[in-house]
């Protein structure tokens, strides 16, 4: 379907709006069916004679109906939405399952599940129409004060990894991406080192890049970092800083014991070296840890993002800092980046804490992370991974004979987007690893389909799969 070329000639609306009607009117009619592969923009732009901008804005407005997915690398792909087949095609609804099990997968992207229950996206709906009638305020450059309903609605939240701060010590950022890059900006100079397990989170490494700052790999086993090599790590004298994503860690899904957060945490106070607990999952996980903010809240810097837990489109971080000069050093950091933090997030982050949708949505989240947790174990059954149910993603170690380059090769032909393990790598040699992510697919037959994929794949070898002749 590469060759796809919509007519726009009979549309009134707006050129990019015309591509996504297009897109949806020719599902309908059977010319696009799930798992087509659409023209590349630049290739469509020509000939329609439009320019690419345009085209590419119809396809995020055809991405944001639903009815198409693109993958880096494999490039955009019908995935039409429940119903929208029904009309178009015989067989109605059968068709419609069927067709979206040939739809791509993209397990790449760390998303939590999204949200399918008609009763919960009337509540969040409701949410967003309240803020129209205080739209104008919110238009506007502001700042937070303590009479503002939005701290108290913070530590509300926050009170559900067990922190009980201040309000108005409660600190906000445009996520916890920001948040980690303005907390080393006021921490490190070009040059200083930072700490961090051996497999972590990509971005550290993407923010240290930026900072000019050496980030140092330290050996963990079950239980997290080795507390003899942070210990040594501090002995050093050049550690500005250790970074940690504590619970239901990215990539590898374990969550520290309370014995290691605190021996971390003892070490941490001895030698004066902060710890930056990125904590985004801690919503999620239902074993009820201390977050090392509550062991020493005296060197510890806390972000909590609603990124995994309510939504990754909020763009909502919540910070708290060591001591107030911190945190006036935070502040001043974010003015300088970011100016403020947007309104309309921090209302609707408030609205929905307050009457209980954000609640609702961790609740999903979790309900459906569980049931596609069961859904990879049954598949990857005699294989080698680590996971949690309150969790999204897995770690998935590859059988012998299978390397890293050519597992990723075979599913990015499938197609089946998976992150290898060198981008989580910060020091020597990454192990046959790869992530998945199972909150990123629509729904549960395009999980399954993927995983017969993966499961079929590594039951036979490279060299019987390939696809290259």
């Amino acid at each position: 379907m590469t060759e796809w070329c919509p007519d726009l000639s009979a549309s009134n609306a707006p050129r990019y709006a015309a591509i996504a009607d297009a897109i949806e009117a020719d599902i309908r009619a059977g010319r696009l069916s799930p798992g087509d592969r659409l023209p590349a923009q630049r290739q469509l732009a020509a000939r329609l004679g439009l320019d690419f901008t345009t085209v590419a804005r119809g396809y995020t407005e055809a991405r944001r109906r639903g009815v198409i997915s693109s993958m880096v690398g494999s490039g955009t792909f019908v995935t039409s939405p429940d119903g929208l087949l029904s009309g178009g095609l015989p067989g109605g609804g059968l068709a419609t399952r069927d067709a979206r099990r040939k739809s791509p997968a993209d397990f790449s992207m760390n998303l939590p599940p999204e949200v399918s229950d008609p009763n919960l996206i009337a509540r969040m709906r409701e949410g967003v129409a309240a803020l129209s009638a205080d739209l104008i305020p919110l238009l506007r450059y502001q700042t937070i004060a303590e009479k503002d309903p939005d701290p108290q609605a913070a530590a509300q939240w926050l009170a559900g990894v067990g922190l009980k701060p201040a309000p108005e010590d409660i600190l906000y950022a445009p996520g916890a991406q920001a948040a980690l890059a303005n907390i080393l900006a006021t921490l490190c100079e070009p040059g200083d080192r930072i700490a961090c397990e051996a497999v972590t989170y990509p971005g550290i490494r993407s923010i240290c890049g930026q900072l000019r700052l050496e980030l140092r790999g330290l050996p963990i086993d079950g239980e997290g970092i080795d507390p003899a090599a942070f210990q040594d790590a501090c002995l050093d004298g050049r550690l500005k800083a250790l970074y940690l994503n504590p619970t239901l860690h990215n990539p590898t899904t374990r969550t520290l014991t309370e014995q290691r957060r605190r021996d971390l945490a003892a070490i941490a106070q001895r030698h004066g070296v902060p710890i930056l607990e990125d904590d985004p999952y801690g919503q999620l996980s239902r074993k009820e840890m201390p977050p090392i903010a509550a062991l020493a809240p005296d060197v510890t810097w806390y972000i909590g993002s609603l990124s995994k837990s309510v939504g990754a489109g909020l763009r909502l971080a919540h910070v708290l800092a060591p001591d107030r000069s911190a945190a006036w050093q935070f502040s001043r950091s974010q003015r300088t980046s970011c100016i403020m933090i947007s309104p309309l997030n921090t209302a609707l982050a408030t609205r929905w804490i307050e009457d209980g949708t954000a609640k609702a949505l961790l609740r999903h989240i979790r309900s459906e992370s569980a049931a596609r947790q069961e859904l990879a174990a049954r598949y990857l059954k005699g294989l080698q991974f680590e996971a949690d149910p309150d969790g999204f993603h897995l770690w998935l170690s590859l059988p012998h004979g299978w390397s890293r380059p050519a597992f990723v090769s075979q599913m990015r032909n499938q197609p089946v987007g998976v992150v290898e393990s060198d981008a989580f790598t910060i020091n020597g040699k990454a192990d046959e690893a790869v992530r998945l992510c199972l909150g990123g697919p629509h729904d549960r037959a395009q999980i399954d389909s993927a995983l017969r994929v993966i499961s079929e794949a590594l039951a036979s070898t490279p060299d019987k799969t390939s696809t290259y002749f």
